[in-house]
C-alpha cells in the first residue's frame, strides 16, 4: 500500500480563495471536500476497513483450505470404498457365495469407509453455506475498503492541489504574471467582439472592428452569449498557457494511489453479485441453511 502522510499534506481549513473556488463553474472539488473531513482520520478510517477486511479474509482461506482438505478426503474414501467393494465381490463369487473372513474383513472395512464418507459429505454440505457467506461478507468490506481508499485519494490530491496553488499565489512570479493578464484579457475581449465568424453567429456584422463600442448596442441575450464566450476563451488561454509551461503531463506519474491487497482466488468480485437486492437476497438464503450465523462484530473479532 501507498500511504500518503497526513503531516505532509494538512487538510486546511476553507479560507477566502478556497469558497471562490467552491463556486467556480468549470472546477468542481470532489464531494468529499465538502464533508470537511481530515486526511488523518480518513487514513485511520482506512486502516480499520483494512484490517477488517484482511480478517474476513483470512477466515474465508481458513474455511476454503478446510473445505479442500474435506473433498480430498471424500474423494479418497470414495476410491478406497469403489475398491474394496470390487474385492468383495469377486472373493465373495470365486469362493461361490462362502462368506470367508476376508470377504467379511472387506465389507466391515467398506461399512467404515461409507460411514465415514457420510460423515465427511455432512461436514461439506455444513461449511459450504458458510464458506460462500464469508465470501460475501470479505466482498463487502473489500468494497468498503475500495471506498475508504478513493475519498482519501481524493482529499489527498486536492489538498496537494489547493496547498500547491496557495504556494504559487504568494511567489514574486505570481505577482508578475497576474500583473499583466489584465491586458491579456482586454486583448481576448477585444478580439471577441471583433470575431466574425462568433459575432455572425448572432447575426451582428462587426466587419469594421467596433471592439467593445459594440456593447452598447447588443441586446441582453446577445450580451449574455458574448460575456460567456469571453469568459470561457479566458478560462481557455490560461489554461493553455499552465499546460504550456507544465513538464509534460506524458512524464508525470502523479500522485501516489493507495493500493488494495493483491485479490486472492477464493474471493468473490464485485461483477459476482451485480445487484445490490440479489446481494441481500443471497446472504439472507445462505443464513437460513447456516447451523451458526456469527454477528459481524464477532465475525471482526481477530481473536474468533
Amino acid at each position: 500500500m501507498t500511504q500518503q502522510s497526513p503531516e505532509t499534506t494538512p487538510a486546511a481549513k476553507p479560507d477566502s480563495q478556497e469558497m471562490k473556488i467552491s463556486h467556480m463553474r468549470y472546477f468542481k472539488a470532489p464531494d468529499i471536500v465538502a464533508t470537511e473531513v481530515t486526511e488523518a482520520e480518513l487514513t485511520a478510517q482506512l486502516e480499520r476497513e483494512r484490517a477488517k477486511y484482511l480478517i474476513r479474509r483470512e477466515k474465508l482461506v481458513d474455511v476454503n483450505n478446510e473445505l479442500t482438505k474435506l473433498r480430498k478426503t471424500l474423494n479418497a474414501l470414495g476410491q478406497q470404498e469403489k475398491g474394496v467393494d470390487t474385492e468383495w465381490r469377486q472373493e465373495f463369487v470365486k469362493g461361490f457365495g462362502k462368506q470367508s473372513k476376508a470377504v467379511r474383513e472387506k465389507l466391515k472395512q467398506k461399512g467404515q469407509w461409507a460411514s465415514e464418507a457420510s460423515q465427511i459429505k455432512e461436514m461439506i454440505t455444513l461449511l459450504e453455506p458458510q464458506a460462500e457467506w464469508l465470501k460475501m461478507q470479505t466482498l463487502s468490506a473489500r468494497m468498503s475498503l475500495r471506498i475508504a481508499a478513493r475519498r482519501l485519494d481524493d482529499l489527498s490530491s486536492h489538498n496537494q492541489l489547493m496547498n500547491s496553488l496557495r504556494e504559487m499565489s504568494e511567489s514574486e512570479s505570481m505577482v508578475k504574471f497576474s500583473a499583466a493578464v489584465p491586458q491579456l484579457f482586454e486583448r481576448i475581449e477585444v478580439d471577441t467582439y471583433n470575431d466574425p465568424l462568433f459575432m455572425i453567429g448572432l447575426g451582428i456584422d462587426v466587419s469594421s472592428q467596433p471592439g467593445k463600442s459594440i456593447a452598447t448596442r447588443l441586446n441582453n441575450e446577445d450580451t449574455r452569449q458574448i460575456n460567456h464566450e469571453i469568459r470561457s476563451r479566458k478560462h481557455q488561454a490560461l489554461g493553455e498557457l499552465l499546460v504550456r509551461f507544465m513538464p509534460s503531463l506524458d512524464d508525470q506519474h502523479g500522485m501516489p494511489v493507495t493500493q488494495l491487497p493483491q485479490l486472492l482466488e477464493c474471493e468473490a468480485e464485485a461483477r459476482d453479485y451485480p445487484s445490490n437486492i440479489g446481494f441481500a437476497r443471497r446472504l439472507k438464503e445462505l443464513e437460513l441453511q447456516m447451523e451458526y450465523v456469527p454477528s459481524l462484530d464477532d465475525l471482526d473479532s481477530a481473536q474468533a
